[in-house]
């Protein structure tokens, strides 16, 4: 990490609720892709945490996404229902360059399988509803794509590890969503969908670490942190 580098710091926080999975697992993998430290934090904020493709909540001229700056909070409620989307009373939150940030918290519906269309459509469909599922891959696939992207060219192999990787989970999760019972009412295609993402070895790294690739046994790669010096366009990210 540059000393230009964005800080992105969580602040303690107790769960207090009693039905918090879908925020949890939400909350659990923004933290676990902050830790691999393999792409910038200004780059991870831009593309992931504060970027309307990933999700957006709006009311009137104030916009939320899955961070929003704690100062407008309790003026983000949907225009319908005036159901708040972030929990102002027990925020999770995060302090980005000393300014503080809640991570959205009312994220439901673990029954509607995840829209793997949805970040390549163009012009890109707005989330508004907290779908958890499409959540989850949305910041997956957006991981991904701005880790390849922002990758150096000399590090082919990876790249071509990395891409593998990614083709495998979009496979992986047309296969999940194919399977119509995993949607059903009695179904577990929430929980099948956090198997495979907790699968993935790319979210687990970090710079320095070693992993075999699996299609070929006696060959490995060594995971380098994406680093540009010149940040590239959203749109640019997004064609991948």
């Amino acid at each position: 990490m540059t000393s230009l580098d964005m800080n992105i710091c969580k602040q303690p926080r107790t769960e207090v609720a009693k039905k918090a999975k879908t925020r949890m697992a939400v909350e659990s993998l923004i933290d676990q892709l902050l830790a691999t430290k393999l792409i910038r934090n200004d780059r991870f904020f831009d593309q992931i945490l504060y970027n309307k493709e990933i999700i957006w909540i709006q009311n009137g001229d104030v916009d939320g996404h899955l961070f929003a700056k704690a100062a407008v909070t309790d003026q983000l409620k949907t225009k319908t229902n005036s159901f708040m989307m972030y929990m102002p009373t027990n925020p999770i939150v995060y302090e980005v360059n000393g300014e503080s940030y809640h991570l959205i918290t009312r994220i439901d519906s673990t029954r509607a399988k995840p829209n793997l269309d949805r970040l390549s459509l163009e012009p890109k469909p707005v989330l508004s509803a907290a779908r958890v599922n499409d959540v989850l891959c949305s910041i997956v696939m957006r991981f991904y794509e701005t880790y390849i992207h922002d990758l150096a060219p000399q590090h082919d192999k990876l790249i071509a590890f990395v891409q593998q990787e990614y083709a495998q989970f979009i496979e992986a999760v047309q296969a999940l969503n194919d399977y119509h019972f995993n949607w059903h009412p009695r179904g577990n295609g929430h929980e099948l969908l956090l198997q495979l993402i907790d699968q993935l070895q790319i979210l687990k790294s970090y710079p320095g670490k070693v992993l075999v690739d699996f299609t070929n046994t006696h060959d490995y790669v060594i995971v380098e942190p994406a680093y540009l010096v010149h940040s590239p366009t959203k749109k640019a990210v997004g064609a991948l």
